[in-house]
């Protein structure tokens, strides 16, 4: 123990009193850690932020049906049970979904034609900070269809629809209230999140039948299992979305969805990760295959010195340990100054496309875990770069030095 204390301090000392050469070495690994940092970070956070916004926005998740077709409660609970959907409910027909006018009688505002969507409860456009239009009354307006009635949360509109029954044009008007705004960045055309049976409803008004619990007058409801147009679905992650798409297609059922821009994001990943780690492979082994050199050089130069330790008592174990403690210490030193580097430049890289990034993202971007694996794995190479040198030390017969006592 105390040998091994003793030649610590001394591959201390030697590596301080040449600092010249030292600061060298140290430097020659900031040269080539820090750049790595760099890219690294850069492909860490624009992945990361590419991968966010993909994961965060529900449109990226979303799978819709091209077209109408006849789905039942059934196909509902089926789809329901799945692992992998995250949200599912039914839709009307197109051309159903929709209020003829929605007026704001205060200001005189009003939209036309306004897309109505089925909402309800873990609708992922609605998140945790909505809750869900209940009833035949309420509805979520988009900002922008808000920003056009000049409404917030809280007031109340006047709907209208319109049908053709009997060869005459008739039309319903109802009191609704406005229970929530979405941001731009969920949903950015014209269109209100209502209740599931409201949309019935507005459907049942346009086919002629009544509706009792609104006082629309008409047929009576017909006495068969209801089944749905289309539907919207959203995936439980992004991962989820080809094998659904994949499944909804192998059923029949003609689909939309953004997986394009997801495997062109996940192929981003991949080349970027080939790219860093090719050039890390390159820059690493150059630089350890320089250091190994160096150290082994050192070796040779100190061969006298190194001689007589071994004549006075130190073990084989402790020469192998003295220039593995100096490549330690070059490794520690030249992380150190290698994240220093990194600090400001990815600052000044961040400072470059805040323009372009949303509150919490970053272009350029390094965990702690990184930072840490990042030094393990430098003290971890520039050990193994000192092997070849211990090798050598280990050599050295204490026969060596008795020739220069």
């Amino acid at each position: 123990m105390h040998a091994t204390r003793e030649i610590l301090r001394l591959a201390y000392r030697d590596f301080a009193h040449e600092r010249r050469i030292s600061l060298c070495y140290v430097l020659a690994l900031t040269a080539v850690l820090a750049p790595l940092l760099i890219l690294f970070g850069l492909k860490f956070g624009l992945v990361d932020t590419l991968a966010q916004r993909l994961v965060q926005s529900p449109a990226n998740r979303e799978i819709g049906a091209v077209g109408s077709d006849r789905f039942d409660s059934a196909w509902f609970e089926r789809m329901t049970a799945r692992t992998d959907v995250a949200f599912v409910i039914p839709n009307t027909r197109r051309i159903a979904a929709s209020l003829s006018r929605l007026q704001n009688l205060k200001t005189g505002s009003e939209l036309r034609a306004l897309q109505m969507i089925p909402s309800g409860p873990r609708d992922p456009l609605l998140g945790p900070h909505f809750k869900p239009p209940d009833g035949l009354a309420e509805l979520v307006l988009s900002v922008s269809a808000a920003g056009k009635l000049g409404v917030a949360a809280g007031e109340r509109l006047l709907a209208r629809i319109d049908r053709s029954h009997g060869g005459r044009d008739e039309g319903v008007v109802w009191e609704v209230m406005v229970t929530g705004v979405l941001s731009p960045d969920i949903m950015s055309e014209e269109a209100a999140l209502v209740s599931l049976p409201l949309l019935v409803a507005t459907e049942d008004y346009r086919d002629g039948v009544a509706v009792p619990a609104l006082g629309w007058a008409g047929t009576a409801p017909p006495q068969v299992a209801r089944s749905f147009a289309r539907f919207r679905l959203y995936a439980a992650s992004i991962d989820d979305v080809a094998r659904l798409e994949s499944d909804l297609s192998a059923e029949g059922i003609a689909v939309r969805s953004q997986l394009a821009e997801i495997a062109s994001m996940q192929t981003l990943d991949r080349n970027l990760s080939r790219v860093f780690w090719l050039i890390a492979f390159i820059g690493t082994l150059g630089f350890l295959a320089s250091l190994a050199a160096n150290l082994l050089a050192n070796v040779e130069r100190k061969w006298r010195e190194l001689s007589i330790l071994r004549l006075i008592g130190f073990p084989t174990a402790s020469l192998i340990l003295f220039p593995v403690a100096q490549a330690a210490l070059v490794a520690a030193l030249g992380a150190i100054a290698a994240v220093l580097v990194y600090l400001p430049v990815s600052s000044i890289l961040n400072g470059w496309f805040v323009l372009s990034l949303q509150p919490g993202e970053s272009i350029c971007r390094l965990l702690p875990i990184h930072v840490a694996l990042a030094l393990v794995t430098t003290l971890f190479g520039a050990a193994a770069a000192a092997a070849w040198a211990g090798w050598r030390a280990a050599r050295i017969e204490p026969a060596e030095g008795i020739r220069d006592v």
